[in-house]
């Protein structure tokens, strides 16, 4: 086993299995790349010892192995991990047998030589139907429950914590408070919450509290008969009796007024309701989750909050950290707005640049997901090929002066015009491997040494 593979062993979600050292490498370190978990091994025997010690999404296999074959490998999972795929690597003269497999139940077959690239696109679209699979499962056991951990709302640890608290949070109504600046993305956790709840299948009712002018706050949350106040020529249902049986959003609580603060504080402690107007208490099954940008705890001490209130709200607290604390996302959320928004448009563009990509982890975003989802899309709207370049996310901004100053090396000279000329190249070629080596006019395992050196990767 490498030691690439041995740093990733303990979460591996890939069983590779290849005796050709120099290709099993270059695979392995690629997945790696690209952030993808794998264990790696040469032969038969060690791939049967992997498969016995731990669960696998996918199993990727020679068919010709220097102990055995592919066949008695694809059937061990058939007989002991019934669902998992099976992709079968293959030279020339054995398609026959590895088109028996894949007809025997096999995911796909891949023909040696192969282009990296078609390698990693085929790892992923199974990766994602095991995903699928692995959803539609768990709804259909429970309805609406997700997999805590697996990326809903991003990739960093940060946000992994909040899915995991989100699962916890499935068969209890505990009121949460969520907080964050603004365009972090707490009304997708609120929705999170809501779908992974009890009340799944009942109504989610989003108000956001700053929207509504102050004389007509307490109208839109409890509702008003007809005659209760001037140009109340009928009767309204309010926000709170619209969510009976599932979810009120309250966006931005903290710009409540204080004497709705105190109805509001009611309803919370007897599940009650009043019309304004009205005189019939009308019982309320909601659940409350509230959000603010704002510090709670101050506006406590200033006296613009209640504290009663604050404490009735705020039984679980879920804290989202902003963009900039959790740059692993940013990549990871931009890869998703550009499939999302390629769907929309319907336009065939693959994903971002590596330049792309590099430009936003330097971007501070103090908009957070929100101003990071509306550069993505102004670079889909502008981008011509198959995936954005660094020109689509930055199309206005002036060209820098050069720095002056620290003179180079020779040394470092040559480095970054390497550098430059492997990124331009990737860029040119949309990442196939092979055609990038081929252009430069060195070898595939010359050119990831030098991806590796220059700390060239997907992932930057």
């Amino acid at each position: 086993m490498t030691r690439a593979a041995a740093q990733s062993v303990d979460d591996a979600r890939i069983l590779l299995v290849e005796d050709d050292e120099i290709m099993r490498q270059s695979l392995e370190d690629r997945l790696q790349m690209e952030g993808i978990p794998a264990v790696s091994v040469s032969d038969l025997a060690a791939a049967r010892r992997e498969l016995s010690r731990r669960a696998l999404d996918l199993v990727v296999t020679d068919v010709r192995l220097p102990d055995g074959n592919g066949q008695a490998l694809f059937e061990q999972v058939c007989r002991e991990h019934p669902g998992t795929p099976v992709v079968l690597m293959t030279a020339y003269a054995s398609v026959p047998d590895a088109v028996s497999l894949v007809k025997a139940g096999a995911s796909d077959y891949l023909t040696k030589p192969f282009d990296i690239d078609a390698f990693i696109t085929l790892v992923r679209r199974n990766l994602s139907r095991v995903e699928d699979a692995r959803q539609a499962e768990l709804v259909a056991r429970d309805g609406t429950a997700f997999r805590a951990g697996s990326g809903v709302l991003g990739h960093s640890p940060a946000m992994r914590r909040i899915e995991e608290l989100v699962a916890r949070l499935r068969n209890v109504d505990s009121s949460v408070l969520i907080t964050g600046e603004s365009g972090v993305g707490k009304e997708v956790v609120a929705h999170l919450i809501h779908r992974n709840s009890r009340r799944a299948e009942g109504p989610f009712v989003a108000v956001n509290c700053a929207a509504i002018p102050v004389n007509l706050v307490e109208s839109e949350l409890f509702g008003h008969e007809r005659g209760a106040f001037t140009g109340a020529e009928r009767r309204h249902i309010g926000r709170f009796e619209m969510a009976k049986g599932g979810t009120i959003f309250l966006d931005e609580i903290a710009e409540i007024p204080p004497e709705v603060q105190v109805k509001l504080l009611r309803i919370l402690q007897e599940r009650k309701v009043e019309r304004v107007g009205g005189g019939e208490p009308i019982s309320l099954d909601v659940r409350i989750l509230a959000a603010t940008q704002v510090d709670l705890e101050k506006a406590l001490e200033r006296g613009r909050f209640r504290p009663d209130l604050y404490w009735r709200i705020n039984v679980i607290h879920i804290a989202v950290s902003p963009l900039r604390d959790r740059p692993e996302d940013v990549v990871y959320l931009a890869r998703k707005f550009v499939t999302e928004f390629a769907q929309e448009m319907g336009k065939p563009v693959a994903g971002l640049s590596a330049s792309a990509e590099a430009r936003l982890l330097e971007m501070p975003f103090p908009g957070n997901v929100r101003e990071l989802k509306n550069v993505i899309e102004r670079a889909l709207a502008l981008c011509a090929g198959s995936r954005v370049q660094l020109h689509d996310l930055t199309p206005f901004e002036p060209e820098e002066e050069p720095e002056t100053g620290h003179q180079p090396s020779l040394k470092e000279t040559v480095e970054d015009a390497e550098r430059a000329a492997i990124l331009g190249t990737l860029d040119q070629a949309d990442w196939a491997i092979g055609e990038v080596a081929e252009i430069l006019g060195i070898s595939r395992k010359n050119l990831w040494e030098k991806m590796k050196r220059h700390g060239i990767a997907r992932d930057r």
